[in-house]
């Protein structure tokens, strides 16, 4: 099966917002589900603790919204800088 590299970069593109909206539910899961009551954590600490979960999964959807807008481009196949 031979496949055109439009269709790679179009499964690539949509792969990296898969990822992208994966990422976004498992942290919304996190938010929700995780308790730090009873655990010596007050609630201060656990809302850095979110918060720096958090900008960790931005710096991971970040790049990945770019790549794949890219590739979704070169799919089309529109030239970007």
């Amino acid at each position: 099966m031979k496949l055109s590299a439009e269709t790679l970069a179009r499964v690539a593109g949509l792969g990296a917002f898969a990822v992208s909206g994966a990422l976004v539910v498992v942290y919304a899961l996190f938010w929700w589900f995780i308790d730090y009551r009873g655990v010596g954590i007050d609630s201060i600490e656990a809302a850095v603790a979110k918060i720096a979960v958090g900008l960790i999964f931005l710096a991971i959807i970040g790049p990945h919204v770019v790549f794949g807008r890219i590739l979704l481009a070169s799919a089309r196949g529109e030239r970007t800088a």
